[in-house]
């Protein structure tokens, strides 16, 4: 990973504003950040947990309504972005990499997760279709952080 994502991701959480990092946002419950660069899901992870933040995992329907707007409103370029979901421990069993809870089924798009050809265990956010698809793990996404 370059130095200049570090020093720059590294700016924006020195320089605070509204209780969020300088170029975070604010949700309804923690600050959240949308990158503008795309990795695989182990970079987007290690890159947010150099942050003292994790791969942003929406278990409340309200934030999940906050990331799926805020992505359609603000990052339209983007159609995807890494989650802190997977089912990489157990196939067919997603939940969410902090708490290990269960991945609410309802937030799923229609006909998904879809094991994308025995490979999709890593979990994002399409935006465009408001909401969560499974993907193979070292596809290049964007990505969204989450304050712990």
């Amino acid at each position: 990973m370059s130095g200049w994502i570090h020093a720059t991701l590294l700016l924006l959480l020195v320089v605070k504003a509204q209780g969020c990092p300088l170029g975070w946002v604010q949700g309804p419950i923690n600050c959240f950040f949308f990158s503008q660069f795309p990795g695989t899901w182990a970079d987007a992870n290690a890159i947010c947990r150099s942050f003292n933040a994790k791969l942003a995992e929406p278990e409340e329907a309200i934030t999940l309504t906050f990331l799926i707007g805020h992505a359609k409103s603000e990052h339209a370029f983007h159609d995807q972005f890494y989650l802190g979901g997977s089912d990489m421990f157990v196939e067919g069993v997603w939940e969410w990499s902090s708490t290990k809870h269960k991945i609410n089924p309802g937030h799923w798009l229609p006909g998904n997760p879809n094991d994308d050809g025995h490979n999709g265990d890593c979990l994002t956010l399409q935006g465009s279709q408001g909401g969560l698809n499974d993907v193979i793990c070292t596809s290049d996404y964007s990505f969204i952080c989450e304050t712990e």
